[in-house]
Parts: structure tokens; C-alpha cells; sequence
């Protein structure tokens, strides 16, 4: 029969066996309750981390979209500005030496989407002068830095005139265009 003393001895083990297990599963928890936790938090910090860089994109999305409306303006007619634009026609025409007749200047809805507010601003304009007079007025309309479609052209020779004896043709141009403007405010 053990002793008294063993006896003690395997009941004081057992139950160090017992509190090391119990530490042991409360530790595991613990630390795996910790991991949970730490994960979540990197997580956390992931998303926000993404979150701020999509911010920061869009920040230069924004940015470089203003960039680009103020590119853009430079391409149409500003609100308001129809009375300026007809004026810097007026000596387009001046400087191709052509005598002209603006028949009409009309708005017409923008057909493409309008994000913008824009419209057509619709112009029924006749040149006379040399042939050469009225190319170059074509090619300076067509190169001018505004979006300016050109939707009709009809060129007509009506008359010859001899000067110092040499024969200087007529020619007649009625332009149909358009330019987009964007819309007067009320």
C-alpha cells in the first residue's frame, strides 16, 4: 500500500495536471481570441488603407477633370458670349478680305448628351469676294480653335470684273455651321 505521502503527492500532481490543462485552454483562448482581434484590426486598417487611396485617386480625378473642363471651355463659346463670337466672325471675314452678309444666328439643342449645358449656336452667313479670298476664309473657320462643325458650303462664281485689264472673277460662299456654346444662364 503507497504511503500517505505518495498518495499526497499524486493528488497535488493530478491536480497541477489539472490547473496546467485549465491554464493551457484558457491561454489558447485567450491568445486565439487575441489573433481574432488582430486580424479584424489589420483588416480594419487594410480597408481604410484602400479607402484613403481611392480618395487620393479620386482627388486627381477631380483635379484632372477640372483640368480638362477648362481645356474644354477653350473649344466653345462661353455663356454669354454669342455677341463676342460673332464679333471675332465678323473679322475672320475682315482679314480674308470678303464682303459678307451674316443671314442668320439661331440656338439649337447639343444632340450628344449635355452634361454641360451646352447648345449649337447655328450661323447662315454669305461671303463675296475672290476665290482665293474665300478658301482662305474656309481654311481659317476650319482651323479656329473652337468647335465649329461646318455643315454646309455652296460657292457660286456670279460675276468677272476686269481690272487693268485683267479679269478678277466673283465668287458668292453661303456657310451653314455650327459651334457649340455653352447656354445662357436666366
Amino acid at each position: 500500500m503507497p504511503k500517505k505521502e505518495t498518495k499526497i503527492l499524486v493528488i497535488v500532481l493530478v491536480l497541477l495536471d489539472i490547473l496546467s490543462i485549465g491554464a493551457f485552454i484558457y491561454l489558447f483562448s485567450f491568445t486565439k481570441n487575441l489573433i481574432v482581434k488582430s486580424v479584424n484590426i489589420e483588416n480594419e486598417i487594410k480597408t481604410e488603407l484602400s479607402r484613403e487611396e481611392v480618395r487620393t485617386l479620386m482627388k486627381g480625378d477631380i483635379a484632372q477633370g477640372k483640368m480638362y473642363q477648362s481645356e474644354f471651355m477653350n473649344y466653345v463659346v462661353p455663356a454669354g458670349g454669342t455677341v463676342d463670337f460673332i464679333k471675332i466672325l465678323e473679322q475672320l471675314v475682315a482679314n480674308s478680305d470678303l464682303k459678307y452678309d451674316i443671314k442668320s444666328v439661331t440656338n439649337a439643342p447639343y444632340d450628344k448628351g449635355n452634361p454641360i449645358g451646352a447648345e449649337y449656336l447655328k450661323i447662315n452667313m454669305e461671303v463675296i469676294g475672290e476665290w482665293k479670298n474665300i478658301q482662305f476664309f474656309l481654311t481659317t473657320l476650319e482651323n479656329y480653335p473652337l468647335k465649329i462643325d461646318i455643315n454646309k458650303v455652296t460657292l457660286n462664281k456670279f460675276s468677272d470684273f476686269v481690272v487693268m485689264g485683267k479679269t478678277i472673277p466673283q465668287w458668292s460662299g453661303n456657310f451653314d455651321f455650327t459651334v457649340v456654346k455653352i447656354k445662357d444662364t436666366k
